[in-house]
């Protein structure tokens, strides 16, 4: 596998020059582009955003139009190969064939490295455990789709670049179907809707999503499947797939998902928090149960209460739809046991086989 460049901001080097004739009214981002082919252009636009490349002594916008012999200043950092260390780690392997692999991805663990996650990820467990995985993205071997660092639930893993550029186009072409579970703080009003808001790095805190009319846009079907006293189970549809839409979608419909701190929630979800939505009857009625239940814990949820729960694609081998089914990670499965046995809801048959692995 060829090994990726990345910059090493501890080796620079300065750079002063003249832009030639044939640069005239080219884009700046542009011109540096072609000129620096091994820089990506988005990390040359950052540059440019944070004032670090100056035109003719002035900081200037990307898009900045170019002059016949414009002074251009810049520091650049070195490139240099970037290794991904195998690390072995358990995986749960749903399905495996010779084009893909269907995963189980656990919580805490962050898909693919970068910044402040050169280790640990779960690409540098795929490198570990398989021989073969796609390198259309040197940086993300075998990785089509992501799921947020504490999201469980089902990923596709592609193992060759022919099934990746098919997998990949139907992500880009919305032409998958993925269905989540969420836990949310909070009953939504009406319980089954289309969330259609856009959204955009909020301006305040850059590891959030907000709603912006000026954002991307994006778009959430949803269905309550169960209703708790001030807990709702939302079965979630997303058309699009934009960072943390389901979690600000969700936050805007004043119902933020369980633990999602950084939406609202509050940071865990524990016992205490389930005694105190009981009644005064349903606390003598099930005491004694609930007691045993918790004896030893008191901590059900400690991060936010989202599953990647099914989804469906054309296989890339023989285009026939294929539909795979993630079990519930062991935190909200329990959770969701206790509530059943509390408010048992009539509108979902809560059996085993939100934990059954389901292949078709």
């Amino acid at each position: 596998m060829q090994h990726p460049l990345v910059p090493n901001q501890e080796k620079t080097n300065n750079f002063d020059f003249f832009t030639e004739e044939d640069c005239l009214g080219l884009r700046l981002d542009q011109y540096l582009a072609h000129r620096f082919p091994d820089y990506t252009r988005t990390f040359l636009k950052n540059l440019i955003k944070n004032g670090q490349i100056e035109v003719d002594g002035k900081k200037v916008k990307a898009s900045a139009k170019l002059k016949e012999n414009s002074r251009i200043l810049l520091t650049l950092p070195e490139l240099e190969e970037f290794h991904i260390k195998p690390e072995k780690m358990p995986l749960d392997i749903i399905y495996e064939d010779t084009s893909l692999v269907i995963l189980n991805k656990a919580s805490g663990l962050v898909v693919h490295p970068s910044k402040g996650h050169s280790t640990g990820t779960l690409v540098n467990a795929l490198v570990a455990h398989f021989e073969e995985l796609s390198s259309i993205n040197n940086y993300r071997p075998g990785i089509v789709h992501r799921l947020d660092r504490c999201t469980t639930g089902a990923l596709v893993i592609a193992k060759n670049n022919q099934a990746h550029a098919v997998l990949a186009k139907q992500f880009e072409k919305r032409e998958t179907h993925k269905e989540y579970l969420a836990l949310v703080e909070g009953n939504l009003s009406v319980e089954e809707g289309i969330v259609a808001l856009p959204l955009a790095m909020d301006r305040r805190n850059r590891q959030k999503m907000s709603v912006s009319h000026g954002g991307k846009p994006a778009e959430t079907s949803y269905r309550v499947l169960a209703k708790y006293p001030n807990m709702d189970l939302v079965h979630v549809f997303p058309k699009t797939g934009r960072t943390h839409q389901i979690r600000v979608h969700l936050k805007h419909q004043e119902c933020p998902i369980i633990a999602d701190s950084l939406y609202g929630a509050k940071e865990v979800l524990v016992k205490e928090d389930i005694w105190q939505r009981m009644s005064i009857k349903e606390k003598e009625e099930h005491k004694s149960t609930f007691d045993s239940y918790f004896e030893g814990f008191d901590l059900l949820m400690d991060r936010q209460a989202l599953h990647a729960w099914k989804i469906s694609f054309q296989h890339p081998e023989n285009g026939k739809t294929v539909t795979f089914t993630a079990p519930l990670a062991k935190d909200f499965w329990r959770t969701l046991q206790v509530l059943q046995k509390i408010w048992p809801s009539k509108k979902i048959d809560f059996s085993e086989s939100y934990q059954e692995k389901d292949l078709r």
